[in-house]
């Protein structure tokens, strides 16, 4: 998709840098965003005050997926990544989403302790009680997404790779 179609020869040094620089700026708002969330979730409870913040980053992220999969990208850099790489991809996806998944079931465990209990012995409580369910489902919801998502990813990233190929 061509928003800014320009015209002429470019430089491909500024072309660079310039993807550079949106690269950090895109990992500067998502930064932003996520400590946003953060600091809303633990000052307000209505999850619509972060609904802004929420669809900026899954808007973002979800843009450049399909992007550098039907640009034939995606497996490209799974090639590269798993030939220099100790670890594959597969296997990054998976370490992946248990982090995800961890961190989300400690997140979720530590606010209903601070927002919800009264006595230590109900923060303890709650913390665990809490963070083992989301530990079972979180768990499983991203890392399996994690997965799920690669694989198709790669074949249709593949498929268009090739499909590129030729044509040309």
């Amino acid at each position: 998709m061509k928003w800014f179609n320009k015209k002429g020869n470019q430089d491909e040094r500024i072309v660079n840098l310039k993807n550079k620089v949106y690269k950090e700026a895109y990992i500067l708002i998502m930064y932003l965003c996520g400590i946003s969330i953060l600091v809303k979730s633990f000052f307000q409870w209505e999850t619509y005050s972060m609904l802004t913040e929420l669809i900026v980053i899954l808007a973002g992220s979800i843009y450049f997926g399909i992007r550098s999969v039907m640009l034939g990208i995606y497996s490209d850099e799974v090639e590269v990544h798993d030939q220099t790489s100790k670890m594959s991809y597969s296997q990054r996806n998976v370490i992946t989403g248990l982090i995800i998944g961890i961190s989300m079931a400690l997140f979720l465990g530590i606010r209903s302790s601070v927002m919800f209990a009264d006595t230590a012995h109900e923060k303890w409580w709650y913390f665990f009680l809490v963070f083992i369910f989301s530990l079972l489902l979180y768990i499983l919801l991203f890392a399996g997404f994690n997965v799920i998502v690669h694989h198709f990813a790669n074949k249709a990233s593949q498929k268009a790779a090739s499909k590129d190929q030729c044509d040309s």
